[in-house]
């Protein structure tokens, strides 16, 4: 319990940083479902986020509790072969 005690303070950091430098956020929550996100509002025990995908999710908000989480970090755009972000 204490290690994930620890990710999640981790990750409120995190969050903090990424909000406040306005980045794209994934999150994996622990049933599974994906977001591509940025962070609306960053509050103690959870998130409001507005996803831009996938697809299904796109401009939908969404309020995300922290012990729902299973990975959170920057969202990592792919590039295409001639260099450009997708």
């Amino acid at each position: 319990m204490d290690m994930e005690k620890d990710t999640i303070q981790r990750w409120k950091i995190l969050s903090k940083i990424l909000f406040e430098e306005d980045k794209k956020v994934y999150i994996k929550k622990i049933n599974g479902d994906i977001h591509f996100c940025k962070i609306i509002l960053n509050k103690d025990d959870s998130l409001i986020i507005k996803n831009f995908g996938p697809e299904q999710r796109g401009g939908q908000e969404d309020e995300i509790y922290w012990i729902q989480i299973s990975e959170f970090d920057k969202y990592k755009e792919e590039k295409k072969e001639d260099g450009r972000n997708n």
